[in-house]
Order: C-alpha cells, then structure tokens, then sequence
C-alpha cells in the first residue's frame, strides 16, 4: 500500500576531503540509514520514506557514481571499501548507531558496514535483498562478473556502455542513467561473491528484518527465504506480489513493522 505522497527531500551535500557526498537527512527519532541498489539513488525511498520520516530520521544516501554523489569522490566498487566509506560519512554527521537499511545490492552492502563496524549497526533491515547464491540475471548471464575490467580500457569503454545501456532497458531500469553510472554498476556486481556474503552474515550478531516478495522478476523466492533463515532473528515480511520495489509497493505496510521494531532495537 502506498502513503497519500511521495516524500522528496531537498538534497544535501556533505563536502569531505574525497569529494562531495549527495543525501537527504529528514524526521527525528532512531536513525534509519538507507542504502539503495545498483543502479539506484536517493529517490529510491521516496514511497516508504514519507512513512518513516513521522516517526524515525530517515538518511538516505546516494552511493558514489549514482544519483548526485560523484563517481570521484570514492571509486571503488567492493563491498568492503564502501561500507569503511559510509562508516566514514556516518562519523562527520556524528551518527553513532543507526538502522542499516538496504535494498536490492543495497542489502549485502548494509551486512558489511555492520560486520566491519559493528559499533555504529544496531540492526539490519533486508528488502528484496541479494542473497547467498546466485539469482536470475547472474544466471542468466553467469559472465556478468567479467565485464568490469573490459570497462577500465577506453577503446572498449563506450561499445561496452552502449550495449550495456540496452540490457538494463530490458531488465526495467530506468532511462537516462549515465555511462559513468552503468560502468559502476558493473564494477559493482564485479564485486559480488555470493559465498563471501554466506561468510559474512555468519559473523553476525544482531536483529535483522527480512522483507520480499514472491513475484520479485529479479530475486527468486526460494532465495530470500533462504536469507531470511541464515539471518539473526527478527522480523520476516513475506508477501505473495509487490515486485522488486516493495519499499514504494508494500511502503506503508513495510513500515508499520519496521518502525516500532527500529525504535526498540536502538533503545536496547
């Protein structure tokens, strides 16, 4: 179900000594630190957000090369070397514990900022998350993974991009994204490894909320179950449709459940 309207905050930009950072900071209360997919942005959270914001403060973030965080203001694509760069952003707002809420390639990115800085994570929110093994597209085309470094040689650069541009059309992604955008994304999922994701949420020790949807085009079923069972304990929101974006399809429903579960956790 959807709230009445989106909420579409004014942008923020944090000015830092890699370069400026892009993100929204809006309601009082427990923090909820929200990480988009890839592609994705800020806006990804405009549905649930006008939920969150009555009760929580909501920070959504634009990770770099995507919605108005510049590529250069941190380059790297692996899991690790963002989430020690969010613990970074965390530290200059002066955010000492927060919510990591994290959709899509989002959700294996919030377990690692909670494993490598398990200080500033009181729990976990999972949506449509990537899981522990591989789900469709990465079987669909298994030599996803190996495009990445083709993308680093500049004579190959922009054939790839355009043959790129038309694959995420088909797959639903929106229009316009910018080459430089696509090309992270890619570095991106060069960067997964379904088995060091199954290593990491072992290590874990803290409550996590799981959401997903049975119809979801692009995360199978049997996979989010079966991250919803190898997750610590917490609540598990399973619905029979919603598609991929359940944070705007299911947003007042998701937020019912992850509102008060926040509160508690952060006061505990």
């Amino acid at each position: 179900m959807l709230p009445d309207s989106p909420s579409d905050p004014v942008e923020r930009f944090l000015e830092t000594k890699r370069g400026p950072i892009s993100y929204s900071d809006e309601g009082r209360g427990a923090v909820i630190l929200a990480l988009h997919g890839a592609p994705g942005s800020c806006r990804d959270w405009r549905w649930i957000g006008a939920v969150l914001e009555k009760d929580m403060r909501l920070i959504r973030l634009d990770l770099p090369g995507f919605g108005g965080t510049p590529l250069k203001t941190f380059p790297d694509p692996s899991f690790e070397g963002r989430a020690d760069w969010i613990a970074e952003f965390l530290e200059q707002l002066g955010i000492t514990s927060c919510v990591a809420l994290g959709h899509s390639a989002g959700g294996p990115l919030a377990m690692a900022l909670a494993s490598r800085h398990p200080e500033r994570v009181r729990g976990l929110a999972l949506i449509s998350s990537v899981g522990l093994r591989p789900h469709r597209p990465f079987r669909r085309y298994p030599r996803m993974r190996r495009v990445s470094p083709f993308l680093r040689v500049p004579v190959l650069r922009e054939v790839l991009t355009l043959i790129l541009r038309q694959g995420f059309k088909a797959a639903g992604f929106p229009l316009g994204l910018s080459g430089e955008t696509i090309r992270q994304c890619m570095h991106v999922v060069g960067k997964v490894e379904f088995e060091s994701f199954a290593e990491l949420l072992a290590t874990l020790d803290l409550p996590a909320l799981v959401a997903w949807a049975d119809d979801d085009p692009l995360i199978d079923a049997s996979i989010s179950q079966e991250l919803a069972e190898s997750c610590p304990e917490g609540p598990r929101l399973h619905y029979a449709d919603g598609g991929h974006n359940i944070q705007k399809s299911k947003a007042v429903e998701i937020a019912e459940s992850l509102i008060p579960w926040a509160g508690r956790v952060c006061e505990a």
